[in-house]
């Protein structure tokens, strides 16, 4: 095949891969900068509290009965923010003005401005009865067994896991990519990659299908609980794309380091007739019946096994 289609056998898959890790960096990005509007909209889960803020069952339960961490309270109340978003390390919010969740949650059409974004943590978990102050007989009443449990699962296993997970993710797609380079030179790179390749799928898949499930799951239990109280909860449209595209494309290049390990060794394949001596002769000449092509290693035709031949007539003795 040669170097050039060596190069393209391994050009596709470390593309593939490097594109797998942009799209990992974006979901470990999301979240994390109130500053950056398109950063900030990219979260797991938005709990959409604009209908709450404004007119809901919350706010007429005295302040005494929850506590207020951010300090805003107004005659007596408590005010909470129209959104939180909720991402790998902590979570944005915001009080703009809309009704209809953010521009990348799933089914919604309006962006929302971005008041401030926690500050980043390693295994974040989304604790609403602390972010929103809830405390006492009203806490008990609005979080249920299910729910609590759901919250316990949540804190204790999965956003451990979650996080753990995705950090494995990214470092062996780095290494991937590194090893890949010596991929360029000899299929026993290739195959060093393809091994690296795998495992980083293994991570990727564990985390992706985890943080898929783990949220959808929350996401169904809040809207459950809380959707009398005017709090909904909605997917993360970006989030959720940008994972299972890095799934996808670490999937593919695997399939391609493997193709690469196996074929594509880059040596140019010679000709069947350059692999012997061939004599090259002058056009239009000729050659000695007593020449070299004359001699055979044949028996002689007079005697053969010590008897003699067939009669020859023109033959003389001497």
């Amino acid at each position: 095949m040669g170097k050039a289609g060596r190069f393209v056998c391994v050009f596709i898959p470390m593309v593939l891969t490097i594109v797998s890790l942009i799209f990992q960096i974006m979901v470990g990005l999301g979240g994390t900068n109130a500053n950056n509007s398109y950063i900030s909209n990219i979260y797991f889960l938005e709990a959409n509290a604009t209908i709450a803020a404004q007119n809901s069952s919350l706010n007429n339960f005295p302040a005494n009965n929850m506590t207020d961490p951010a300090g805003k309270t107004a005659n007596g109340k408590i005010i909470l923010e129209n959104f939180y978003a909720i991402g790998l390390w902590g979570y944005c919010a915001g009080s703009g003005a809309n009704t209809t969740g953010s521009l990348l949650a799933l089914g919604q059409t309006t962006a929302q401005s971005v008041d401030y974004c926690t500050a980043k943590q390693l295994h974040f978990w989304f604790d609403p009865r602390t972010v929103w102050g809830f405390t006492g007989s009203f806490a008990n009443n609005m979080f249920t067994n299910d729910l609590n449990n759901a919250l316990n699962y949540y804190e204790q296993t999965a956003s451990k896991w979650i996080s753990t997970l995705f950090i494995l993710a990214v470092v062996s797609t780095a290494v991937e990519i590194l090893i890949g380079i010596g991929g360029l030179f000899s299929r026993l790179g290739s195959l060093f990659t393809t091994l690296a390749s795998l495992v980083t799928s293994i991570f990727l898949w564990c985390f992706t299908i985890l943080a898929t499930v783990t949220y959808v799951g929350l996401g169904s239990a809040f809207n459950v609980a809380l959707k009398d109280y005017g709090i909904n909860f909605y997917l993360g449209r970006t989030m959720f794309i940008y994972m299972w595209l890095a799934v996808a494309c670490s999937l593919v290049s695997g399939l391609f380091w493997a193709f690469s390990s196996c074929c594509c060794s880059g040596r140019s394949r010679e000709p069947a007739y350059n692999k012997g001596t061939m004599a090259e002769r002058t056009p239009y000449t000729y050659e000695s019946l007593d020449g070299p092509s004359a001699h055979h290693h044949a028996p002689p035709m007079n005697n053969v096994g010590g008897r003699p031949t067939a009669y020859e007539p023109f033959r003389h003795g001497n």
